[in-house]
């Protein structure tokens, strides 16, 4: 059995296993071209997946440093509270400090006063009794 071939500009006549196998040869090379489309599409998506994975492993292991890094509020807040404990003794015992310090010359103010009017006294007795002959 012989099929024309519906060319407009020649007439060739072939046998129906010749259109068949050209036929197969077009869908086989159709075929191909349709794999290695798929398989270079798959590529990119396998190739983006794996960015995409890197980027998320970076990020991650971004928090896990911050994670790691960083100071937990409790402790934070522990040492925080120490320190300020630590602070306020120091700050009351300065001020005992100046307070005693305060009062110790508070005393030596008194004490010379108090010789400053002995002296006067007897200045005054001194000079009542005769001025000293």
């Amino acid at each position: 059995m012989t099929i024309r071939a519906p060319t407009p500009a020649t007439s060739t006549v072939i046998s129906l296993r010749e259109y068949v196998d050209i036929r197969f040869e077009a869908q086989e090379k159709a075929v191909n071209a349709a794999l290695a489309a798929a398989q270079k599409a798959v590529d990119k998506a396998e190739t983006a997946a794996e960015q995409k994975f890197e980027s998320v492993n970076e990020f991650r292991a971004a928090l896990s440093d911050s994670s790691r890094l960083n100071l937990p509020r409790t402790e934070f807040e522990q040492v925080h509270r120490t320190l300020s404990d630590k602070i306020d003794e120091l700050a009351t015992r300065l001020n005992a400090r100046d307070n005693r310090g305060e009062g110790m010359s508070q005393v030596w103010v008194v004490i010379v006063a108090a010789l400053a009017l002995v002296a006067s006294i007897v200045g005054i007795f001194v000079a009542l009794n005769g001025g000293g002959a």
